[in-house]
């Protein structure tokens, strides 16, 4: 989510520099080349954060573990609850579905 938003102002910034280049230079006499390299420095750099941070958030998704939700105990690649939460969620799902059904 970081690293979409980091890219999306990187491309923004870059893209409306370019067009601040473009538009001061053709039709306003000229653009400030200090200005110019300022914004074009926060957008690389916002593109690099976010680049980063995807980098980032896909090892330590692929690290981790699966964990179950309520007791916090390793769970089989695949799956979301612990075989006794995995029995315990089932049964309320039931449960409930048998108390709309009067």
């Amino acid at each position: 989510m970081i690293s979409r938003l980091l890219s999306r102002i990187g491309t923004l910034l870059v893209v409306g520099d370019v067009l601040y280049l473009f538009l001061f230079d053709t039709f306003w006499g000229g653009a400030d080349p200090r200005l110019f390299r300022i914004v074009l420095a926060a957008g690389a750099a916002s593109l690099v954060g976010g680049l980063v941070a995807s980098l980032v958030a896909r090892a330590r998704s692929g690290i981790t573990a699966p964990a179950c939700p309520r007791c916090g105990r390793r769970v089989a690649r695949g799956r979301v609850y612990c075989e006794d939460h995995l029995v315990e969620t089932i049964n309320r799902y039931r449960d409930q579905e048998r108390e709309r059904g009067r």
